[in-house]
């Protein structure tokens, strides 16, 4: 019996295999992954969503900052409803572009680059934050000066009122009628002028000291704007754009009134001549090698359009979704 067991265990197994063999084994559906989005299609994608000067413009902030590593932090880019050929940095990485510098530069990429990077160096050089904070500092340290150096000559003026009402009192008393009277209202007069000549003094003291410091000021931020335009220049560069785009930015520049004087912004001519110096200090060739160099190793920027399209963020390396970041750490 244990033979014959053996035998038909093994005749059984073998019957077993020959017919598993014969059905046909359906293969398991093989999930093909889409491919990653190239370049192509997210630029595609960008000019079929946005209007035309934000999709402009997100090129432009996308191809300078990754070839100037400014790519680590989102920029907010702002279109501002107003013809002024103007553009400002304002608050954190936020650039705004009024429509009357787009409609002047419009078809010249690389002289909006110029404009664009000029505003980004701006943020990266702080010269926002640190104007305004000095500026109120200053601004409060003025007047506590100015009250100090005359708060002698006040506590003195109250102190010869107090004596002026007191003295008119007793000599009123004393003399009494008229001219003890008019003794008195004459001190007191005289206190009271005092008061107000101290008062004076300290006005003027403000105000000659605010004026100081308006031109101190107005120094600084003509030198942080030598600092921008070089910033300006060296970044759009980098990022691929024509050198004399910035020196096209000048000559629209150059039409408005006052532009040839120095306000707090450099003349024009002045600052044409320094991004002429520019391009021979920095050889366009070089900086654009490197910048295409840092370029090729990133990925272009995504981006998120306002819900009211005023309002364009270029986002970050990391993305613009916090939720995209758990995901791909965690899972889903």
């Amino acid at each position: 019996m244990l033979n014959w067991d053996r035998t038909l265990l093994t005749t059984s197994s073998l019957c077993l295999l020959l017919f598993s063999a014969m059905v046909p084994v359906q293969a398991k559906p093989v999930q093909s992954k889409k491919p990653a989005p190239t370049a192509t299609t997210i630029y595609q994608q960008a000019k079929k969503e946005l209007p035309e000067d934000f999709y402009t413009l997100y090129r432009v902030i996308d191809r300078v900052a990754r070839a100037n590593e400014l790519d680590n932090r989102p920029w907010r880019v702002v279109a501002v409803p107003k013809y002024d050929v103007n553009a400002y940095a304002s608050d954190v990485n936020l650039v705004a572009i009024y429509d009357g510098i787009l409609d002047q530069l419009a078809g010249d990429s690389s002289a909006l680059a110029c404009v664009v990077s000029h505003e980004m160096g701006h943020h990266t050089k702080r010269h926002i934050a640190v104007g305004e904070a000095k500026k109120t500092e200053l601004i409060a340290k003025i007047q506590e000066e100015a009250t100090k150096e005359v708060l002698g000559e006040r506590e003195a003026a109250n102190q010869e009122s107090t004596a002026a009402n007191v003295g008119g009192a007793v000599v009123n008393r004393v003399v009494g009628g008229t001219f003890g009277g008019l003794l008195g209202s004459v001190l007191g007069n005289q206190g009271a002028q005092r008061q107000v000549e101290s008062q004076q003094r300290i006005n003027e003291i403000v105000d000659k000291k605010k004026k100081e410091l308006e031109q101190r000021l107005a120094e600084q931020e003509r030198q942080q704007e030598f600092e921008a335009d070089e910033i300006g220049y060296i970044a759009s560069v980098k990022a691929g754009f024509e050198p004399e785009g910035c020196l096209r930015v000048m000559q629209v520049l150059a039409q408005t009134p006052g532009s040839e004087f120095d306000t707090t912004h450099p003349a024009v001519p002045k600052r044409i001549e320094a991004i002429k110096a520019l391009i021979i200090k920095y050889p366009p060739q070089t900086l654009a090698k490197e910048g295409e160099t840092r370029i090729s190793k990133t990925k272009p920027l995504t981006y998120n359009i306002s819900k009211d399209k005023t309002s364009l963020r270029i986002n970050s390396v990391r993305g613009g979704s916090q939720a995209d970041d758990i995901e791909r750490r965690f899972g889903k």
